[in-house]
Protein backbone atom coordinates (compact mmCIF):
# COMPACT_ATOMS: atom_id res chain seq x y z
CA UNK A 1 0.00 0.00 0.00
CA UNK A 2 0.94 3.62 -0.92
CA UNK A 3 1.71 5.68 1.99
CA UNK A 4 -1.24 8.11 2.52
CA UNK A 5 -0.78 11.97 1.01
CA UNK A 6 -1.15 14.70 3.56
CA UNK A 7 -3.94 17.06 1.87
CA UNK A 8 -5.00 20.58 3.11
CA UNK A 9 -8.13 18.88 5.01
CA UNK A 10 -6.14 16.79 6.65
CA UNK A 11 -4.23 19.88 7.97
CA UNK A 12 -6.68 21.85 8.47
CA UNK A 13 -8.18 19.60 11.21
CA UNK A 14 -4.97 18.54 12.53
CA UNK A 15 -5.51 20.11 16.48
CA UNK A 16 -1.89 21.32 16.51
CA UNK A 17 -2.37 23.25 13.31
CA UNK A 18 -5.33 24.96 14.56
CA UNK A 19 -3.51 25.83 17.94
CA UNK A 20 -0.60 27.30 16.18
CA UNK A 21 -3.20 29.35 13.85
CA UNK A 22 -4.48 30.81 17.18
CA UNK A 23 -1.05 31.49 18.45
CA UNK A 24 0.06 33.29 14.91
CA UNK A 25 -3.37 35.26 14.80
CA UNK A 26 -2.91 36.61 18.44
CA UNK A 27 0.96 37.57 18.15
CA UNK A 28 -0.21 39.24 14.79
CA UNK A 29 -2.85 41.39 16.33
CA UNK A 30 -0.64 41.49 19.92
CA UNK A 31 2.48 43.28 17.71
CA UNK A 32 0.32 44.79 15.10
CA UNK A 33 -1.80 47.25 16.80
CA UNK A 34 1.61 48.60 18.80
CA UNK A 35 3.15 48.30 15.12
CA UNK A 36 0.87 50.92 13.99
CA UNK A 37 0.85 53.24 16.53
CA UNK A 38 4.47 53.48 16.47
CA UNK A 39 4.38 54.08 12.49
CA UNK A 40 1.69 56.90 13.14
CA UNK A 41 3.81 58.40 15.60
CA UNK A 42 7.01 58.31 13.68
CA UNK A 43 5.25 59.87 10.90
CA UNK A 44 3.88 63.00 13.02
CA UNK A 45 7.80 62.65 14.39
CA UNK A 46 8.72 63.23 10.86
CA UNK A 47 6.08 65.76 9.84
CA UNK A 48 6.45 68.21 13.25
CA UNK A 49 8.95 66.35 15.27
CA UNK A 50 11.43 69.53 14.97
CA UNK A 51 8.68 72.03 15.93
CA UNK A 52 9.92 74.28 19.05
CA UNK A 53 7.79 75.81 21.10
CA UNK A 54 6.98 79.53 21.14
CA UNK A 55 7.27 80.01 24.80
CA UNK A 56 10.66 78.01 25.15
CA UNK A 57 9.57 76.35 27.74
CA UNK A 58 10.70 72.43 28.56
CA UNK A 59 8.87 69.14 29.18
CA UNK A 60 9.83 69.37 32.94
CA UNK A 61 8.36 72.68 33.34
CA UNK A 62 5.42 71.90 31.38
CA UNK A 63 4.68 69.38 33.53
CA UNK A 64 5.48 71.34 36.78
CA UNK A 65 2.88 73.90 35.16
CA UNK A 66 0.28 71.51 34.88
CA UNK A 67 0.53 69.88 38.08
CA UNK A 68 0.55 73.37 39.63
CA UNK A 69 -2.35 74.70 38.26
CA UNK A 70 -4.07 70.91 38.63
CA UNK A 71 -3.31 71.95 42.14
CA UNK A 72 -0.95 68.66 42.60
CA UNK A 73 2.03 69.28 44.46
CA UNK A 74 2.99 65.84 45.51
CA UNK A 75 4.18 64.39 42.34
CA UNK A 76 7.89 64.87 41.13
CA UNK A 77 8.66 65.56 37.78
CA UNK A 78 12.13 63.53 37.77
CA UNK A 79 14.85 63.13 35.03
CA UNK A 80 14.69 59.29 34.57
CA UNK A 81 17.98 56.91 33.89
CA UNK A 82 15.92 54.42 32.02
CA UNK A 83 16.92 55.16 28.20
CA UNK A 84 13.02 53.01 27.77
CA UNK A 85 10.10 56.45 27.57
CA UNK A 86 8.40 58.46 29.58
CA UNK A 87 6.07 57.46 32.52
CA UNK A 88 4.09 58.29 35.35
CA UNK A 89 4.96 56.14 37.88
CA UNK A 90 1.37 56.45 40.85
CA UNK A 91 3.55 54.45 43.35
CA UNK A 92 6.09 57.38 44.16
CA UNK A 93 4.22 59.19 42.78
CA UNK A 94 6.60 60.53 40.26
CA UNK A 95 6.55 61.65 36.46
CA UNK A 96 9.74 60.25 34.71
CA UNK A 97 10.72 61.66 31.65
CA UNK A 98 13.94 61.03 29.38
CA UNK A 99 16.43 63.08 29.33
CA UNK A 100 15.68 64.15 25.85
CA UNK A 101 11.89 64.98 27.08
CA UNK A 102 13.12 66.31 30.21
CA UNK A 103 15.09 69.38 28.93
CA UNK A 104 13.24 69.27 25.06
CA UNK A 105 11.66 72.50 24.02
CA UNK A 106 10.13 70.72 20.90
CA UNK A 107 6.58 70.92 21.29
CA UNK A 108 6.00 66.91 21.11
CA UNK A 109 8.28 66.82 24.16
CA UNK A 110 5.59 69.70 25.79
CA UNK A 111 2.49 67.14 24.96
CA UNK A 112 4.13 64.31 26.36
CA UNK A 113 4.90 65.46 29.75
CA UNK A 114 1.66 67.16 29.44
CA UNK A 115 -0.03 64.31 28.96
CA UNK A 116 1.68 62.66 31.73
CA UNK A 117 0.91 65.19 34.26
CA UNK A 118 -2.74 64.73 33.03
CA UNK A 119 -2.27 61.25 34.29
CA UNK A 120 -1.50 62.47 37.67
CA UNK A 121 -4.51 64.77 37.86
CA UNK A 122 -6.17 61.47 36.65
CA UNK A 123 -4.68 60.22 39.91
CA UNK A 124 -5.94 63.22 42.25
CA UNK A 125 -9.56 62.47 41.12
CA UNK A 126 -9.09 58.45 41.49
CA UNK A 127 -10.03 58.01 38.02
CA UNK A 128 -6.58 56.31 37.30
CA UNK A 129 -7.73 53.11 38.64
CA UNK A 130 -5.59 49.93 38.27
CA UNK A 131 -3.73 51.72 35.17
CA UNK A 132 -1.64 53.44 37.17
CA UNK A 133 1.47 51.10 36.90
CA UNK A 134 0.44 50.39 33.14
CA UNK A 135 2.97 52.24 31.65
CA UNK A 136 5.82 50.90 33.62
CA UNK A 137 4.72 47.16 33.40
CA UNK A 138 4.82 48.37 29.77
CA UNK A 139 8.27 49.23 29.82
CA UNK A 140 9.44 45.82 31.38
CA UNK A 141 7.15 43.78 28.66
CA UNK A 142 8.66 45.83 25.73
CA UNK A 143 12.14 44.33 26.53
CA UNK A 144 11.38 41.50 27.73
CA UNK A 145 8.90 39.63 24.94
CA UNK A 146 11.36 38.95 22.42
CA UNK A 147 13.80 37.53 24.93
CA UNK A 148 10.26 35.09 26.20
CA UNK A 149 9.12 34.25 23.03
CA UNK A 150 12.01 31.73 22.04
CA UNK A 151 12.90 30.86 25.83
CA UNK A 152 9.00 29.71 26.31
CA UNK A 153 9.03 27.89 22.86
CA UNK A 154 12.61 26.23 24.18
CA UNK A 155 11.69 25.72 27.50
CA UNK A 156 8.28 23.88 26.90
CA UNK A 157 9.86 21.79 23.75
CA UNK A 158 6.86 23.08 21.43
CA UNK A 159 3.97 22.30 23.30
CA UNK A 160 0.96 23.77 21.81
CA UNK A 161 -0.13 24.65 26.21
CA UNK A 162 3.15 27.34 26.15
CA UNK A 163 2.38 29.07 22.66
CA UNK A 164 -1.04 29.37 23.62
CA UNK A 165 -0.15 31.01 26.96
CA UNK A 166 2.01 33.01 25.46
CA UNK A 167 -0.03 34.16 22.60
CA UNK A 168 -3.22 34.67 25.51
CA UNK A 169 -0.89 37.08 27.20
CA UNK A 170 0.35 38.90 24.15
CA UNK A 171 -3.04 39.62 22.71
CA UNK A 172 -4.85 40.87 26.46
CA UNK A 173 -2.31 43.16 26.47
CA UNK A 174 -2.85 44.48 23.17
CA UNK A 175 -7.28 44.94 24.31
CA UNK A 176 -5.64 46.39 27.54
CA UNK A 177 -4.09 48.85 25.40
CA UNK A 178 -7.64 49.71 23.70
CA UNK A 179 -9.36 49.62 27.01
CA UNK A 180 -6.74 51.98 28.60
CA UNK A 181 -6.96 54.16 25.71
CA UNK A 182 -9.87 56.49 27.00
CA UNK A 183 -7.89 56.95 29.92
CA UNK A 184 -4.87 58.11 27.85
CA UNK A 185 -6.99 60.14 25.80
CA UNK A 186 -8.51 62.12 28.97
CA UNK A 187 -5.14 62.72 30.21
CA UNK A 188 -3.89 64.27 27.12
CA UNK A 189 -7.15 66.23 27.47
CA UNK A 190 -6.19 67.73 31.08
CA UNK A 191 -2.86 68.53 30.23
CA UNK A 192 -3.74 70.43 27.14
CA UNK A 193 -6.21 72.50 29.10
CA UNK A 194 -3.77 73.61 31.50
CA UNK A 195 -1.28 74.75 29.01
CA UNK A 196 -4.07 76.16 26.84
CA UNK A 197 -5.09 78.15 30.52
CA UNK A 198 -1.16 79.02 30.72
CA UNK A 199 -1.04 80.16 27.19
CA UNK A 200 1.93 77.86 26.50
CA UNK A 201 0.37 76.90 23.29
CA UNK A 202 0.14 80.58 21.39
CA UNK A 203 1.27 80.79 18.46
CA UNK A 204 0.81 77.68 17.11
CA UNK A 205 -1.53 76.23 14.95
CA UNK A 206 -4.56 74.11 15.70
CA UNK A 207 -2.77 71.30 13.48
CA UNK A 208 0.63 71.69 14.98
CA UNK A 209 -0.64 71.06 18.40
CA UNK A 210 -2.98 68.33 17.54
CA UNK A 211 -0.55 66.55 15.78
CA UNK A 212 1.75 66.56 19.26
CA UNK A 213 -0.76 65.12 20.95
CA UNK A 214 -2.10 62.48 19.09
CA UNK A 215 1.26 61.58 19.21
CA UNK A 216 1.50 61.56 23.20
CA UNK A 217 -1.65 59.70 22.54
CA UNK A 218 -0.39 56.98 20.78
CA UNK A 219 2.87 57.01 22.31
CA UNK A 220 1.02 54.31 25.35
CA UNK A 221 0.24 51.66 22.79
CA UNK A 222 3.23 51.58 20.59
CA UNK A 223 5.23 51.43 23.97
CA UNK A 224 6.36 48.04 23.86
CA UNK A 225 7.22 47.61 20.03
CA UNK A 226 9.30 51.13 19.86
CA UNK A 227 12.20 50.08 21.90
CA UNK A 228 12.48 46.29 20.68
CA UNK A 229 14.57 44.45 18.53
CA UNK A 230 11.64 44.71 15.57
CA UNK A 231 12.63 48.48 15.63
CA UNK A 232 15.25 47.76 13.92
CA UNK A 233 13.77 45.37 11.45
CA UNK A 234 11.17 47.42 10.02
CA UNK A 235 12.85 51.11 10.97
Amino acid sequence: MGARKWSGSDQAMNPEFKLLVLFCLAGIFALGLPWLAWRRVRSLEKKYGRILLVRGVTGAQAARIVLLRGDVSQVDVDESDIAVTDFYSAFEPAIKLSSGVYSGKRLFDVARAARLAGHALQHRDRKLGGLASWDSFMIFWGNAWPILLPLTVIVSKGRPWALIGFALVAGSIAIIHLLKHTHVQDAARRGRRELDGAKLLDGHPEKEVEAAFLAARLDHMALHYSKTWLRLLFS
